[in-house]
């Protein structure tokens, strides 16, 4: 739970601060390690909003071999509402060692566009990044509103709409 609390405390600076610290294309992430689950939120109370959500997915064959397009996030309809996130405050990375830290890193530069509806968004990439098989696609997206009740919530996750996979959210009662 520490280790959780810190990355998700690393990943709201970096997106707080528009990526400053993110490395470009390329660049080693030094330092940005990645959450251990499918989502992780920087705030797990119910009726928190502007929640900086994290994803993560580990390639497999569907999308392997393929450049790296799009990642989004579809949630339960009438729970979470989904707002418009500027693209330097969206956090985009690869962990291609399974170390846990992002080894290339995408910015706003990369981001071609990002559409949003009330439960899900899309961030399109223009990344010229080749996708590997056991590459972890790491997305920050800083503005979801959490739902009023408590309770466990499905979200699919999908890397290039073609893989796709189911995570959990945890919202907590506010305090």
């Amino acid at each position: 739970m520490r280790r959780l609390l810190t990355v998700l405390a690393l990943v709201s600076i970096v997106a707080l601060a528009g990526c400053a610290g993110l490395p470009g294309a390329g660049d080693a992430g030094e330092g940005t390690a990645v959450p251990d689950e499918e989502v992780s939120v920087a705030n797990d109370e119910a009726n928190a909003t502007g929640v900086n959500q994290t994803l993560r997915l580990t390639v497999n064959e569907s999308v392997a071999g393929d450049e790296l397009t799009s990642v989004g996030a579809t949630y339960p309809r009438d729970r979470f509402n989904v707002d418009e996130a500027a693209h330097d405050a969206i956090l985009i990375g690869v962990d291609t060692d399974g170390d846990g830290d992002l080894d290339r890193g995408f910015n706003e530069t990369h981001v071609s566009g990002v559409n949003t509806n009330e439960f899900s968004y899309d961030v399109t990439l223009d990344t010229d990044y080749t996708l590997k098989e056991g590459d972890t696609v790491v997305l920050g997206y800083p503005a979801v509103d959490n739902p009023e009740e408590a309770g466990e919530y499905a979200v699919e996750v999908h890397v290039n709409d073609e893989q796709r996979a189911n995570g959990t959210v945890v919202i907590e009662d506010a305090e």
